[in-house]
């Protein structure tokens, strides 16, 4: 686990970050386990240099974590960026509400994205 602490320290240490790399440590620690990092991390990047890479990730945090409130946060910007249709990023969507028991919200992401 020290190579994510480390790369969190260089990740820290960047003068300008960019959407790659936002995007890796936000998705590293998703998939490391740490999915709260990750949320955490995504609340202070600037939304508007987000991608559909880094939206997919971090809705699947929130899935980890039953973040709904989150989640649905995400969603909605998503939606104003125009990310929430993009079939991975949907695709989060749909798996962080039927995780978080939301299947009404699963149903209109995935009815959506079906159009």
């Amino acid at each position: 686990m020290w190579e994510i602490n480390y790369a969190r320290q260089v990740f820290n240490e960047m003068f300008e970050r960019n959407v790659v790399s936002w995007f890796a440590m936000i998705s590293w620690y998703d998939q490391a386990g740490r999915a709260l990092n990750a949320v955490q991390l995504f609340s202070r990047m600037k939304v508007e240099q987000a991608n559909e890479f880094v939206f997919a990730s971090d809705v699947s945090a929130c899935a980890s974590l039953h973040a709904v409130d989150v989640g649905k946060r995400i969603h909605s910007q998503s939606v104003v960026l125009g990310y929430a249709d993009v079939s991975f990023v949907s695709n989060s969507l749909v798996s962080m509400y039927m995780n978080c028991g939301r299947c009404s919200d699963a149903l209109s992401v995935f009815m959506s994205s079906s159009e």
